[in-house]
């Protein structure tokens, strides 16, 4: 390689971390764009390690990094940084060495828990309440949700009193799986946003498989019987932490379930020829009984992985 072509790669390496600092300038100035920034902060530097090498994906982030100390504070910048950059990086070298979709989203998927980990340990060090409000806000905002519900005659007094205990007590329970769960979101949304643009720039990427065809393997039910297990038997035996821990499992896996359980629904729909019309009295049947829809596509999703109901054949015509 000559050394103009790596002073081009080097001046692209650049106008990219230019333009990813502008979006997370964008996300901190103007709010309601940042949950999508979250998204489509790390696509320029995927592309870049998918076309070049590591180094210019790491000059990247360099710059990347750099620009968004000078359009932002330190701390809103250190933050995006550990937040987003590790699962950007670790996207683009997936996607350079062709990695296949399941495990490039278990990778993703772990390596952004853990950098969200990260940055809950640098907030709680900073400030804590960021992270856990104080009992008596989240008594005042609960108060103030039940009042209004207790005007409009939704429920009585008692009712909103037990409301309140119990919504404090199930916040503060499953904060940590609430983080996981959006670090969860992110790689997946990520992944899938990187695969779009790399195929639009005609870069070759592993298929990702028709949502239908989404599984999870069989040994995936242990983590909701673990779950389930260690939140029975804290709750059992008076031991907090693994109630707490319990709990969050199962809070953690039930859309993964529920998402599997939605795609088993949508084969069915996919591969057996059912009317138009019966499908659609099945989805306004479904949206019409919204909660037990999602418990039976949770139980579908959960017993998938040990019976396979997409091996039961269509049904003769």
């Amino acid at each position: 390689m000559s050394q103009q072509q790596r002073v081009n790669q080097l001046a692209e390496g650049m106008i990219l971390g230019f333009l990813t600092a502008g979006m997370g300038a964008l996300a901190i100035y103007y709010l309601p764009v940042k949950f999508l920034v979250d998204f489509v902060w790390g696509i320029p530097i995927i592309i870049i390690l998918k076309k070049y090498d590591l180094q210019i994906g790491l000059f990247t982030l360099v710059t990347t990094f750099i620009m968004t100390l000078i359009l932002i504070p330190p701390i809103d910048s250190l933050l995006m940084f550990v937040i987003l950059a590790p699962l950007a990086l670790t996207f683009g070298l997936l996607f350079k060495y062709e990695i296949t979709p399941g495990a490039s989203l278990l990778t993703g998927a772990a390596v952004s828990v853990l950098s969200t980990v990260i940055a809950v340990l640098i907030l709680l060090n900073i400030d804590p309440l960021i992270i856990m409000p104080t009992e008596q806000v989240l008594r005042t905002q609960a108060v103030q949700s039940m009042a209004l519900y207790a005007k409009l005659g939704l429920v009585t007094a008692d009712e909103a009193s037990m409301y309140v205990e119990s919504g404090i007590k199930l916040v503060r329970t499953l904060i940590p799986s609430a983080f996981a769960i959006g670090s969860l979101i992110r790689a997946f949304f990520t992944y899938i946003l990187a695969i779009k643009v790399l195929q639009k720039l005609n870069y070759r990427v592993p298929p990702l498989p028709a949502f239908s065809d989404w599984r999870l393997p069989w040994y995936s039910v242990w983590l909701l019987i673990t779950g389930l297990g260690m939140s029975l038997a804290g709750d059992q035996f008076r031991l907090p932490a693994l109630a707490i821990i319990g709990k969050n499992m199962v809070f953690i896996v039930f859309p993964l379930f529920l998402t599997i359980g939605t795609a088993v629904v949508a084969y069915f729909f996919k591969t057996w020829k059912i009317s138009t019309w019966i499908k659609a009295l099945l989805g306004i049947a479904a949206a019409v009984n919204f909660s037990g829809s999602l418990v039976l596509f949770t139980l579908i999703g959960i017993f998938d992985p040990l019976v396979s109901f997409r091996k039961w054949k269509r049904p003769a015509e």
